[in-house]
C-alpha cells in the first residue's frame, strides 16, 4: 500500500519594498534554519548569465570579482531557494515584488517560518501594487485641486458679477474645479510610474524624502495643486479688497 503525505503551502507576496542588507542577513538566517548547508542555494541574474552560490558573501564576492558589465553594488533580482526532502522555502526579489513561498509536511512549521519571514518584511513593504498608489494619491490631489479651484472661481464670479445667479455662479464654479481635478488626475497617473522597489544586498538603504519617491508626473500633479492653492489664495484676497475698496 502506498503511503500518501499532506503537504501545507504558504505564500505572501509585496509590490513595495526597501530592503538593506541588515534585513537580507536576518530573513535568510530564518529561511535556512533546518536545512543543510548543501540544499541552500543563492542565485542572482546578470546581464543574461547566472550566478549560484551556497551563501550571500560568496554570491556577493562571485558579482564583484565577475566582468559582468553593470556595477557590482547595484542588483536588479535575487534568489534564495532551500530545499530537501520534506521542507522547501523560496524566496525572490526582483523589480516588481517580493516574494516568498514555504510549503512542508507539518503545518505549525510552514505558517510559523512563514510569519517569521513576513514580520522582517512587512515593516518596510507594502502589498498595494504601484500603480494603484499613483492612482490614489492622484486622485487625492485632483479633488483638493478642483475645490481649491471651485472654491477661487465662485469667489471671483461672485465679485466680478453680483448681477449672476447663485446656481448659475456655483455651476460654473463646479465645472471649473471638476475639470481641473480630472485634469490633474489625469496628468498624476499617465506616464510611466516609479518602481518604488530598492535592493541593496552589499549596504544599507538610505532613508529618503517623501518628495523623492514620488514619480515626474506626480510631481507635475502636485505642482498642479500648488498653482490650484495660489489661485485660490488671489481670487480671495482680490474679492477681499474689492469689498473694502468700494
Amino acid at each position: 500500500m502506498t503511503g500518501h503525505q499532506d503537504v501545507t503551502s504558504s505564500r505572501f507576496q509585496f509590490y513595495t519594498y526597501r530592503v538593506g542588507r541588515s534585513q537580507l542577513d536576518r530573513l535568510f538566517s530564518i529561511a535556512a534554519e533546518g536545512f543543510a548547508p548543501d540544499v541552500i542555494k543563492f542565485e542572482t541574474e546578470r546581464s543574461g548569465t547566472r550566478l549560484i552560490r551556497s551563501t550571500l558573501e560568496e554570491l556577493v564576492s562571485a558579482v564583484a570579482e565577475s566582468s559582468l558589465p553593470g556595477d557590482p553594488n547595484i542588483w536588479e533580482n535575487l534568489t534564495f531557494r532551500a530545499v530537501n526532502t520534506e521542507n522547501h522555502i523560496f524566496i525572490m526579489i526582483n523589480e516588481l515584488s517580493f516574494s516568498a513561498s514555504v510549503s512542508g509536511p507539518d503545518a505549525t512549521w510552514v505558517h510559523g517560518q512563514t510569519a517569521r519571514l513576513k514580520a522582517i518584511i512587512q515593516p518596510i513593504a507594502g502589498e498595494t501594487q504601484p500603480w494603484q498608489l499613483r492612482h490614489r494619491r492622484a486622485g487625492k490631489i485632483g479633488m483638493v485641486a478642483g475645490l481649491l479651484i471651485a472654491l477661487s472661481t465662485l469667489i471671483t464670479l461672485r465679485a466680478s458679477n453680483e448681477e449672476a445667479g447663485i446656481a448659475e455662479t456655483i455651476s460654473a464654479a463646479t465645472t471649473m474645479g471638476s475639470l481641473v481635478a480630472l485634469l490633474v488626475f489625469l496628468i498624476g497617473t499617465s506616464g510611466k510610474g516609479k518602481k518604488r522597489t530598492q535592493l541593496s544586498v552589499t549596504d544599507e538603504v538610505s532613508d529618503t524624502k517623501w518628495w523623492q519617491e514620488l514619480s515626474v508626473s506626480e510631481k507635475i500633479a502636485l505642482g498642479g495643486l500648488a498653482v490650484a492653492a495660489l489661485a485660490a489664495v488671489a481670487a480671495s484676497l482680490s474679492a477681499y479688497a474689492d469689498v473694502w475698496g468700494d
